[in-house]
């Protein structure tokens, strides 16, 4: 114990919680707490902004999280206070007779190592169409990545590419990351031009000189599923880049379709008239995905162009329990998103786009034990899907219509507050989430987050216990709840008769 009493405060508690400044007598005392010195010494502790403050931040590596609830006992012996530590959310709370309490908050700290691996998306998706625009333009076929590395007009269209000047938003200079690629970017091609295509044979798709992606973007707007529009060319069409074999050909036979489509064009009626021009080896668009080394061999699959084709078959015959819900993020620290795990197959995550500002959530896909990332599920259909059965319909994917916090009504901050919780502890009992917080806990949680100026945390939360008290309302049986996720996992791999035939490099 420490020679004389200590007072609670932000500032005392940080010194007592950084490796550095303490004492060896009391690095000694420390080791007794097992790897507590360990995550100290690795952690980052971020100081309080004034005297004023009653939260301390403190920045841990994931390796070290089941480490954490040894500070209670730490901070105890060096302030003989009584401390509670919330495994759920993170939270420290240290409270000491004529003392303010204090929480400290534990923050996840990124490894470095990390965060240089992570290659911008849109720099990602560029670099493939570079490769490809090469193979189709140039008529270049690649042996191997030393013969790619030898191709000074393909090599300087990377770098191009990878440093942000011909991005379409610079983010920074990534050509570092060019090398982690460089396999992908063989693979795709290689996989493209066996067999089917060639070449020689085919060439990057334009329709009346104008580049087919950029056509159908404006194209689409005007195309409607029965009276509504599809919407954007993204939530339609995975597809990269289009090749075509005789482009003047195929040219002709759009034009006839569009002349014979009379009124608004018709979703159907268009995917009818690619997937012919596919099963015809006439057109195909390509979706490029990234291809890791070693692991699963490399495959191009075509997608959407039978009834077999438009369904996932990793995934139509799983059952309620091969379909994991990890919610626990609700109620953990700043985290915003949630996880669908489907068996051993696929991953669909719910997120908040930007952590930084209010906004609304986006359901994104990817296929497990890979980087390929599957695709954004149409906001809309998500909403259509989520409320065609039952009568729950509490979400709502638009973060002004949830709660803004009255600096002078802190205690009512949420209008109805007894819907809330009662939506609160059902997901929380739905989700098994043992270590969540009793309704109070959650309330004064989210309470922080808007004090904090971090609004977004807090409706981020709220707009996930909606969809998910939706989700678990409206598919209540075993057969229903297992139907509703495949069918939410199908629109974010954008496999279904709605969305455009493509063939799936990956």
């Amino acid at each position: 114990m420490p020679t004389k009493k200590i007072s609670l405060n932000p500032q005392t508690v940080g010194m007592w919680m950084t490796y550095k400044s303490l004492t060896q007598k009391e690095k000694t005392e420390l080791k007794k707490y097992g790897r507590l010195w360990e995550v100290m010494a690795a952690g980052n502790l971020i100081p309080a902004k004034s005297f004023q403050a009653r939260t301390v931040n403190f920045e841990y590596l994931l390796k070290d999280e089941k480490e954490l609830s040894n500070f209670s006992q730490w901070i105890d012996y060096v302030f003989q206070s009584n401390s509670t530590f919330n495994k759920a959310t993170l939270k420290l709370v240290i409270e000491k007779k004529g003392s303010t309490k204090i929480t400290v908050n534990f923050i996840e700290k990124k490894d470095p190592q990390e965060s240089r691996k992570q290659t911008p998306t849109q720099y990602q998706e560029k670099g493939t169409t570079d490769v490809f625009n090469n193979v189709l333009d140039r008529n270049k076929q690649y042996a191997s990545i030393e013969a790619m590395r030898k191709d000074k007009t393909l090599m300087d269209d990377l770098r191009d590419t990878f440093s942000g000047k011909t991005a379409k938003k610079n983010v920074g200079d990534h050509r570092d990351k060019i090398d982690d690629w460089m396999n992908t970017f063989f693979s795709q091609q290689d996989l493209f031009l066996i067999g089917k295509y060639a070449p020689s044979k085919w060439s990057k798709f334009e329709y009346h000189k104008e580049d087919w992606v950029t056509f159908f973007s404006k194209f689409i707007k005007k195309v409607k599923e029965g009276k509504k529009p599809v919407g954007d060319y993204t939530t339609w069409n995975p597809s990269d880049i289009w090749a075509v074999y005789d482009k003047t050909k195929v040219n002709l036979a759009i034009d006839e379709a569009f002349k014979a489509d009379k009124g608004d064009p018709q979703l159907s009626k268009l995917n009818n008239l690619l997937i012919n021009l596919m099963n015809n080896s006439q057109l195909v668009g390509i979706s490029l995905k990234k291809i890791e080394g070693g692991g699963s061999k490399p495959h191009i699959e075509e997608m959407n162009i039978s009834p077999k084709t438009m369904k996932l078959a990793e995934v139509i015959e799983l059952k309620m329990s091969d379909i994991d819900l990890q919610l626990d993020n609700i109620v953990k620290q700043e985290l915003v998103t949630t996880y669908i795990e489907f068996a051993g197959t696929h991953k669909m995550n719910i997120i908040l786009g930007d952590k930084k500002k209010p906004g609304n959530l986006s359901f994104n896909t990817q296929v497990k034990g890979t980087a390929a990332q599957g695709g954004q599920a149409p906001v809309d259909q998500v909403l259509k899907l989520l409320h065609a059965k039952g009568t729950s319909t509490e979400f709502k994917n638009d973060h002004n219509k949830y709660p803004k916090v009255d600096e002078n009504d802190r205690d009512g901050f949420l209008d109805n507050e007894n819907d809330w919780k009662k939506k609160y502890e059902f997901v929380k009992l739905k989700a098994k989430g043992l270590s969540w917080p009793q309704w109070d806990g959650f309330k004064d949680y989210l309470l922080e987050f808007y004090l904090g100026k971090k609004p977004q945390l807090a409706m981020t939360k709220l707009m996930q216990i909606d969809f998910y008290y939706d989700a678990l309302n409206n598919y209540n049986t075993p057969k229903d709840y297992a139907d509703f996720w495949i069918a939410l996992l199908h629109l974010g791999m954008k496999v279904g008769d709605r969305f455009a035939p493509h063939a799936k490099i990956s």
